[in-house]
């Protein structure tokens, strides 16, 4: 017969942490971790969308995804200051441009003085183009990768091209409100 008590095995284990105990706080200990962990990680990055000119990767401020400025559907709106903010499409640069209030950025990148410049890539050649000369083609039956887009040109006439095969109404940056973004992105 065993010469040791329950309870002195009982508290053995205890001092060990082997027991209920010691398994709780371990829990408690691992799901603080981990939950300290995610805050940290998602406070990092919730406002972290304003990049630096220069940069090549960053998240879009409309639909939180990360974006390449090498994709062919980046669009990027540069400022002043020397940092950018990326888009994953042109609805998304379009949506953010129009109603900047409604998204997590400061001030100074809501407000359309401080843009220097605003890059979009032409539907055809995937070349960059700027988008306060470009023209947009709004409600075609094509669609970008997400669905439902504008669909940039840097010329007017592959616009209008554009337009006699797939549909559509040709646009120019300023032509575009609201209430068009809503009913292409529904």
């Amino acid at each position: 017969m065993d010469s040791v008590t329950t309870t002195e095995r009982d508290g053995a284990a205890a001092r060990r942490g082997d027991g209920a105990k010691g398994r709780s706080r371990t829990f408690k200990f691992a799901l603080l971790s981990v939950l300290l962990g995610v805050s940290i990680v998602t406070s990092s990055c919730g406002g972290g969308v304003v990049v630096p000119e220069t940069a090549a990767f960053g998240t879009c401020p409309v639909c939180r995804m990360h974006v390449n400025s090498s994709d062919d559907w980046a669009a990027e709106i540069y400022y002043n200051d020397h940092t950018k903010l990326m888009f994953e499409s042109p609805g998304d640069m379009l949506s953010f441009y129009v109603s900047p209030a409604k998204y997590g950025v400061d001030d100074a990148h809501k407000d359309r003085a401080n843009i220097q410049k605003i890059i979009v890539k032409d539907y055809q050649s995937r070349q960059p183009a700027d988008a306060r000369q470009a023209k947009f083609v709004y409600k075609s039956k094509v669609e970008g990768p997400m669905g439902p887009d504008f669909m940039p040109f840097a010329k007017r006439e592959d616009a209008d091209a554009f337009v006699a095969v797939n549909g559509g109404t040709v646009l120019s940056l300023d032509e575009i409100t609201s209430a068009m973004i809503q009913e292409v992105r529904k």
